[in-house]
């Protein structure tokens, strides 16, 4: 299983929305004491045994698809065990949704992986980060951080993230999106 949070690795992004992805990888890491290292390539991981490998693409968000194309490749892991985790300005706060195909979203990241594993069966674990703060033009928002108010609630899904992606490990993909999906967080 290999899951893959998207973001940007620039400094001047790393506080912001569209960094939410990689917040989860680091998260779900420090819960588990794993360390990053630099992957073969544009990437770095950190990987529990044989049973996940966690993935921060280092190409930036919109030029994510080859890179997990060639994870894929060199890991020789299945499509059907990759889960790509990544913000949606279209999703409130505190809301996750795990899909297991669809289309890009409007997301640039996903557009990059769709085209580049010439397929939109992805399974895809959406982050909410639409909060009560104007949202338009999308492209703006995703790239500021967080109001400060929503310090407690960002905390908060990111740990519901954690418990998705572990239930993913355990339970599968299927029974962790009835599971999760339309939960506010604490619901689980």
């Amino acid at each position: 299983m290999i899951f893959v949070g998207l973001g940007n690795p620039e400094e001047k992004y790393l506080q912001t929305k569209h960094n939410i992805g990689f917040w989860a990888i680091d998260v779900f890491a420090k819960k588990h004491n794993l360390e990053f290292k630099a992957g073969k390539g544009n990437f770095i991981f950190a990987k529990k045994d044989n049973e996940y490998i966690l993935v921060k693409p280092t190409t930036g968000m919109n030029r994510s698809g080859t890179i997990i194309r060639d994870l894929l490749s060199f890991y020789k892991v299945d499509i059907k065990d990759l889960v790509v985790i990544f913000d949606d300005v279209d999703l409130p706060l505190g809301e996750i949704r795990l899909r297991l195909s669809g289309g890009d979203g409007c997301h640039n990241g996903m557009k990059s992986i769709i085209h580049s594993l010439n397929t939109d069966e992805i399974t895809r674990l959406r982050m909410g980060i639409a909060a009560d703060d104007y949202r338009r033009p999308s492209e703006n928002y995703v790239l500021k951080p967080f109001n400060k108010k929503y310090k407690s609630s960002v905390d908060q899904v990111l740990e519901f993230t954690c418990d998705a992606m572990s239930s993913v490990i355990k339970e599968g993909a299927v029974f962790t999106s009835n599971r999760f999906n339309k939960q506010i967080i604490g619901e689980a």
